[in-house]
């Protein structure tokens, strides 16, 4: 025999564990003025969690008041099973009548469940029985209309996620046809709506929802099997197949609604998605936030504000639109299994997974408490302090301060996540038609490959199927992004060689922990490496010897040694991301630190600085640049003079330990001077035995590294002496005798001079030599065009009306374009590149890297003679056309 409570200390503390001590006092006292209610409430295994209950939902109250004995659901609180309660749900049907019955049953199950959730049961549990009740239900109202029905479940019952105050969507199927079937079948849908839906007084069973079926509101409450089948076949929209995700039958012909949903399965999960699909669910998610945001809802609304419910099922439902297609795992109708699935199986990071599912399980949590307070349809946040207060003691909380900073935490990291998932880069690129999965389908694949342009498809495949073994997570997530991983190796000069290396980078990732989920967060990191790999072989060496922080660098994080940035801005070359002249000014952000950490590392004792020059200077470098130098120091004598040389021998050294080549040989008297001269000895070398090219070099000076005020000065110097007042005729013709020099005699035999796209005709030494004389005439008069970058010093020119427009447009076009050749040789193995291939296979593949695609080989060539012809008319324009 239970105990009866007599002690006021027990019955204090069942109060004080209710959300809401003196509503729980007051419920309590009024449904214990029923005796048999009062003997329930007497023993101390129903007394606390009806305290708890009672003490936060005034509807549990009612329903108590109205119906006292079944007050003695407090003492029975064990979950049940789908067939339990279908059993229970008859016999209050056979005990209260249809209608009253299913009520009656409803309200007591569901209460069942709300004290364990109030006890901390946890969200998968809740739900999974909340829904359960509502199939027994649907199953009970099924029987009392007749047979012949299939009702299927979408939305949260469909998951078995079902919320306390849902609507529960469902669509009737009928298996016969002809006209007295469909009328029959009508007739009975109309009754299962009905009997749970029609308001009475002890309110609805369930909020029935039919408006998901086809053609809405307007079309026939229940269809036959073919004519729901041809409807979805011919007519379905994005929404429905989205909505079809969460399909389940639940009652009445459950068989039936098994073969609809074997039908339906190619129409749900098409072969072909199109693209626009991606966009359709997209923009349904963008009116319902603005619907939210006009009513002022954005941060009250747990289900659609930001960063709620609705951001995650959306985010989950779209990959599974996409790749359920492909990987029958994914489909799944519950929204936490879904999710684990992508996870999984790769396509959602697991850190990334975990803290959606932890976020979700927090909101679904707080929706059902603000549902149960009153049975009520809410998802808004109380504004009150009373009521906010009572919700947060519901979830364990102190108050409402708690819950707001959890509210707000929990949206703001499921927005950040939903954003990477929802808009994540290259999702529609899994859309259009089924790919091929390498390891799986063997000729399919093969025959993409070919396609793509691997010379031995066999051989890519061999390989693919290697690197994506699904016995490793790793294996499993590059085998999600092969259809951007394979396009982005064929466009390598040798896509079957770039494949050999994307395998050997790849077999270096796996001791990498947490690449497999950087690249499932981000299917574009995939196709940036890939793309990496295709456009370099040096690059690729390096990722095999240190794939984990080179690949965080590729995405954008981590720190590493300077030289290591290089494969960062290789990378957003490769990706296109970074082009000219963007590209020169990332390689010398990274040459910069390393010349500064040479330095350091020599530790020179005396004022010492490292001046740039060339393409270092003006922040303009290519991929195999040599690092053009000079060293000046502050101080007299040998001790300085030799410090000075110690210190620029040991920068000379460090530079090239980090994987670069600087060259020295600018200097006064080249490579018969001493490599480090005092700011004195360069004033009096200039002013006796400067040289014209040597002023030239002068005006892309700029202090790299070492002590700075020496730098500024230096640089202050040479501008002084590198922009004369006048610049002679001699030196004019002077530049024009060396820039033919430089072609005759560096560029052999003549016929190479027009693929020759440095020194050329019309390449970059053309380009460069034009502006250099334009600055070197107008720059003492006119300083704005003292500009170290070559583009900056044309813009400059023209815009102060030294150059002519179409002059300044052609010399531009032709730097840009011969920068972007120059790179996309060099980026392979950092070997400096100063002429076209002359394969035509090499050509090809040097237009395909440029972007170049259909004919792509001959409009490259095209491109080329018009641009050089452009420019060498631009450079004779500014070498002849004007004498003064």
């Amino acid at each position: 025999a239970r105990r009866p409570v007599t002690s006021p200390q027990v019955l204090g503390r069942a109060y004080a564990s209710a959300p809401d001590p003196d509503l729980a006092r007051v419920a309590i006292s009024r449904i214990g003025e029923d005796p048999q209610a009062r003997r329930v409430l007497d023993d101390p295994a129903a007394l606390a969690p009806a305290a708890r209950l009672l003490g936060y939902s005034t509807a549990v109250t009612d329903f108590l008041v109205a119906h006292p004995e079944e007050t003695a659901l407090f003492l029975d609180l064990v979950p049940r099973v789908r067939a339990d309660l279908v059993a229970e749900a008859s016999g209050d049907v056979e005990r209260h009548g249809a209608q009253s019955g299913l009520r009656r049953f409803r309200h007591r199950a569901l209460y069942r469940v709300a004290a364990r959730d109030l006890e901390g049961a946890a969200l998968e549990e809740v739900v999974a029985e909340v829904s359960a009740i509502a199939d027994a239900c649907l199953e009970a109202a099924a029987i009392q209309a007749g047979g012949g029905l299939a009702v299927m479940a979408l939305g949260k019952l469909g998951g078995t996620e079902l919320n306390y105050a849902s609507d529960v969507d469902v669509v009737f199927v009928h298996g016969d046809q002809g006209g007295d079937a469909q009328t029959e079948a009508a007739r009975r849908a109309g009754r299962v709506v009905a009997l749970l839906a029609e308001p009475t007084e002890e309110g609805v069973a369930l909020r029935v929802d039919t408006a998901l079926r086809p053609e809405g509101r307007s079309g026939p409450l229940s269809r036959s099997f073919p004519a729901t089948v041809e409807y979805y076949r011919r007519h379905a929209a994005t929404w429905e197949r989205q909505a079809w995700l969460k399909a389940r039958p639940v009652a009445g012909d459950v068989e039936l609604g098994h073969r609809l949903l074997d039908e339906l399965g190619p129409v749900i999960y098409p072969e072909d998605l199109e693209p626009s699909a991606i966009d359709d669910v997209r923009a349904m998610k963008v009116r319902i936030e603005e619907y939210v945001r006009a009513r002022g809802k954005t941060a009250v609304s747990v289900k659609r504000g930001r960063g709620g419910i609705r951001d995650v099922e959306f985010a989950v439902q779209l990959l599974q639109l996409v790749h359920g297609r492909r990987d029958p795992v994914l489909r799944e109708t519950n929204t936490l299994r879904a999710l684990a699935a992508l996870a999984e199986q790769g396509y959602v990071a697991e850190a990334d997974a975990q803290t959606l599912a932890n976020g979700y399980r927090f909101l679904r949590t707080l929706e059902h408490r603000l549902q149960l307070a009153r049975e009520v349809q809410t998802d808004d946040l109380p504004d009150d302090e009373s009521s906010l207060r009572r919700v947060a003691r519901s979830m364990g909380m102190s108050g409402a301060a708690e819950l707001r900073e959890a509210h707000l935490r929990n949206t703001e990291v499921a927005r950040g996540i939903h954003e990477r998932l929802f808009y994540r880069p290259l999702l529609e690129a899994f859309a259009g038609a089924r790919a091929p999965r390498p390891a799986v389908e063997r000729s399919s694949t093969e025959e993409l490959l070919g396609g793509l342009g691997f010379r031995d498809p066999a051989a890519a495949y061999e390989s693919f199927a290697r690197t994506v073994r699904p016995a490793t997570r790793l294996g499993r997530v590059l085998a999600h992004v092969f259809p951007v991983v394979a396009p982005a190796l064929a466009l390598a000069a040798e896509p079957d060689a770039a494949v050999i290396r994307f395998e050997r980078v790849a077999r270096a990732l796996e001791e990498a922990r947490e690449a497999a989920d950087d690249i499932a967060s981000d299917p574009g990191l995939a196709e940036r490496l890939a793309r990496l790999v295709a456009v370099s072989s040096w690059a690729s060496d390096l990722l095999a010897g240190r794939a984990g922080p080179l690949l965080r660098l590729i995405q954008g994080d981590g720190e590493a040694p300077a030289r290591d940035y290089l494969v960062q801005v290789a990378a957003l070359y490769a990706a296109g991301e970074l082009k000219v002249p963007q590209s020169g000014r990332g390689l010398a952000r990274v040459a910069d630190p390393v010349i500064g950490e040479a330095v350091a590392e020599a530790g020179p004792r005396i004022p010492f600085a490292v001046i740039g020059f060339g393409k270092l200077g003006g922040e303009e470098l290519n991929f195999a640049s040599d690092l053009d130098v000079m060293f000046v120091y502050e101080g007299d004598g040998p001790d300085a003079f030799e410090e000075a040389g110690r210190a620029a021998e040991a920068v000379l050294a460090g530079i090239r330990d980090r994987g670069f080549e600087a060259d020295p040989d600018l200097r006064p008297e080249g490579r018969n001077g001493p490599l480090a001269r005092s700011m004195a000895a360069y004033l009096e070398y200039w002013q006796r035995w400067g040289q014209t090219w040597e002023f030239q070099a002068l005006l892309k000076a700029r202090p790299v590294a070492g002590d700075e005020a020496l730098g500024r000065r230096f640089v202050m110097a040479a501008e002084d002496v590198a922009y004369p007042d006048i610049l002679p005729v001699e030196r004019v013709a002077e530049i024009r005798r060396m820039r033919v020099r430089m072609e005759e005699e560096r560029v052999r035999p003549p016929d190479a001079r027009r693929y020759h796209f440095k020194l050329g005709h019309g390449g970059l030494a053309d380009v460069q030599f034009s502006v250099e004389l334009m600055q070197l005439r107008h720059g003492r008069r006119v300083p704005e065009v003292r500009q170290r970058h070559t583009l900056d010093a044309l813009e400059a020119l023209a815009r102060e009306r030294l150059i002519e427009d179409s002059v300044s447009i052609a010399l531009g076009e032709a730097y840009v374009f011969l920068n972007e050749v120059k790179n996309a040789l060099e980026i392979d193995r950092r070997v400096p590149a100063e002429a076209l291939p002359r394969s035509p296979e090499d050509q090809l593949a040097l237009a395909r890297r440029l972007g170049y695609e259909e004919f792509a080989r001959a409009r490259f060539l095209e491109d080329y003679r018009r641009i050089t012809r452009r420019s060498r008319r631009a450079m004779e324009r500014v070498f002849y056309g004007d004498e003064d």
